[in-house]
């Protein structure tokens, strides 16, 4: 009972420390977290291990506390340990347990404050048997990644799942033992290791396994582990047992030793080297220094046990880049061209055994030259090339030469320069007519460019035939127009004199009718005057009927006169 209470004791204590270092570095916003296993998917046969890592990215957020419940298929994996070894927690709320039998995997882990603030955190190894060949998912069921804000704010918005591709077994071969056992020493042994399948490769598992066939005749076996490579072993074990689990190892490099033995005696030792590595790197800063106009970061990071492998590096949101060790030339590294400004770039340490180390700075990059260029020629005929050359002060990159006429691109030819950064070609055979600006930019990756260079301006003219052809053409077609210019205005002219003649026929008669319908109205008008002469006589007119008597009588007179003008002038 006093035992039970001291341990819930101290995990009540572990979380009451977890909560109060919280409290003490409050933030009022909160943003996103993901868990995720790495490597995703892995690959191993069946009958051997295979160790994933739980990793937690905080999308730039400090993060004092996780806690998860994993799931697994019982029936393809079986948990052979969990290591906690190289988490980033290093407080336990409840420590990381598994159960073979529900397929699950669970833990409860924080860190004093400031907490941890990290793009690929691990948090725990799981190291797993593979009991059959197939595919198998592992699950977060339940999980919470809790921010350093003093609420516990869950921050957790994806939880990635795992594969595991389980292959058919691998077959050992069996050593061939001779039919005479009992007169010659057993063969030596073939030892495998499930955990560290590659003898000169370093692992960051603390758990080795290794197995061997035994061959008939044989009666008994020494095996002995330690750090000398031609120990003899001297831990005897009878012929039942063909494989051997070591946990707890600490990091090194060390041996495995088996040999037989029959009713003859022992046979020749095998010694099996197997390397384990669960350290990250030390802390490094790395540092960036400007030559010219390049930017060079030095990587300096250093692992005690299996030693730096490569480096992974990150600028702003760009494409993530694998740096091997032996790339680099006094320990720098030639960062790609960025645009002119502030730039963040994140850098992550890996040893032999694939323990990591971050580091991040912030860095500023200088000024992207212009490329130069020039031409053979300012003048050309349609259908000539012209050789084109410049230098760049990036003899790494590409230059891209565009031609352009009347403000639409015709034409770009991308070049690579040689290492001193000059560069000479000759064009294709230029079409177009007219002026065409010419200029060139220095092309990097991630769409950097540079700004262009001055415009050059390449004047392309017809051949001399295309001309004199093109004269004549336009000479031809005026000679044409201006014939059925001529041609429409004689036919108008003569159409203009028929009309004419038509017209003066019908004006003729009209005037012949109208002269005798005027003749017929000059007749009315006469009958009316002879009433009137008729009622002078009769009685005196009044002077209103004496004023009427002339005017008729004048315009009979003035009505005559026209007629007869008019008619001489249309007849």
């Amino acid at each position: 009972m006093f035992v039970l209470i001291s341990k819930f004791k101290q995990r009540y204590f572990v979380f009451l420390f977890l909560f109060m270092a919280s409290m003490l570095s409050f933030t009022a916003e909160a943003l996103a977290a993901t868990l995720s296993f790495s490597p995703s998917p892995a690959s191993v046969s069946a009958g051997n291990i295979v160790s994933v890592k739980v990793v937690v990215n905080t999308s730039g957020e400090a993060i004092n506390n996780a806690e998860a419940t994993i799931q697994f298929p019982s029936d393809l994996l079986e948990v052979v340990s969990v290591s906690k070894s190289s988490s980033v927690f290093s407080l336990w709320v409840e420590e990381p347990i598994f159960s073979n039998l529900s397929g699950t995997v669970k833990f409860n882990g924080g860190v004093a404050n400031p907490g941890f603030n990290g793009s690929n955190g691990s948090i725990v190894s799981i190291t797993f048997k593979a009991k059959a060949s197939g595919t198998a998912s592992i699950l977060f069921s339940d999980a919470v990644v809790r921010k350093n804000d003093g609420l516990g704010t869950d921050i957790l918005t994806s939880k990635n799942s795992g594969v595991v591709q389980i292959r058919a077994s691998e077959v050992i071969d069996v050593p061939v033992v001779p039919d005479n056992t009992e007169r010659a020493i057993p063969p030596k042994p073939i030892i495998s290791s499930q955990t560290h399948p590659v003898q000169t490769a370093w692992y960051a598992l603390n758990t080795a396994s290794f197995s061997w066939k035994i061959p008939d005749g044989v009666t008994s076996l020494q095996t002995l582990f330690n750090k000398n490579l031609n120990s003899v072993p001297s831990i005897k074990y009878d012929s039942s047992v063909s494989q051997k689990t070591l946990s707890n190892i600490s990091d090194g490099t060390f041996y495995f030793h088996l040999r037989y033995a029959n009713s003859i005696g022992y046979g020749s030792v095998a010694h099996y080297q197997f390397n384990i590595d669960t350290t990250p790197p030390d802390l490094f800063i790395p540092r960036i220094r400007t030559s010219g106009n390049q930017n060079l970061i030095e990587l300096n990071a250093e692992d005690a046990t299996s030693g730096i492998d490569y480096y992974t590096m990150q600028i702003d949101d760009n494409q993530i880049l694998k740096i091997k060790k032996s790339e680099l030339v006094e320990n720098e590294y030639s960062l790609p061209v960025l645009k002119q400004g502030n730039h963040n770039l994140i850098v992550i340490a890996y040893d032999k055994a694939g323990n990591q180390r971050e580091a991040s700075l912030d860095f500023r990059s200088p000024f992207i030259t212009i490329p130069s260029i020039a031409l053979s020629s300012n003048s050309i005929i349609k259908g000539e090339t012209v050789i084109i050359s410049g230098k760049t002060d990036y003899g790494d990159n590409q230059v891209e030469i565009t031609f352009n006429l009347e403000g639409r691109d015709i034409k770009k030819y991308t070049q690579a320069p040689s290492s001193d950064g000059s560069f000479s070609f000759t064009t294709e055979r230029v079409d177009a007519v007219g002026s065409i600006s010419i200029w060139a930019e220095n092309v990097f990756e991630n769409s950097v460019r540079s700004q262009p260079s001055q415009k050059l301006y390449l004047k392309v003219d017809e051949p001399v035939a295309v001309k004199v052809t093109f004269a004549l053409f336009w000479l031809i077609l005026i000679i044409i127009l201006f014939t059925i210019l001529l041609f429409i205005l004689y036919e108008g002219w003569h159409k203009f004199f028929g009309l004419k003649k038509e017209i003066n026929h019908e004006l003729e008669s009209v005037a012949k009718d109208t002269h005798k319908a005027v003749l017929l109205l000059k007749e009315e008008l006469d009958n009316q005057l002879g009433v009137l002469e008729k009622a002078k006589v009769d009685r005196s007119l009044n002077k209103k009927e004496e004023i009427i008597f002339k005017e008729i009588q004048k315009n009979v007179s003035d009505i005559d006169s026209f007629i007869e003008k008019k008619l001489k002038k249309l007849l």
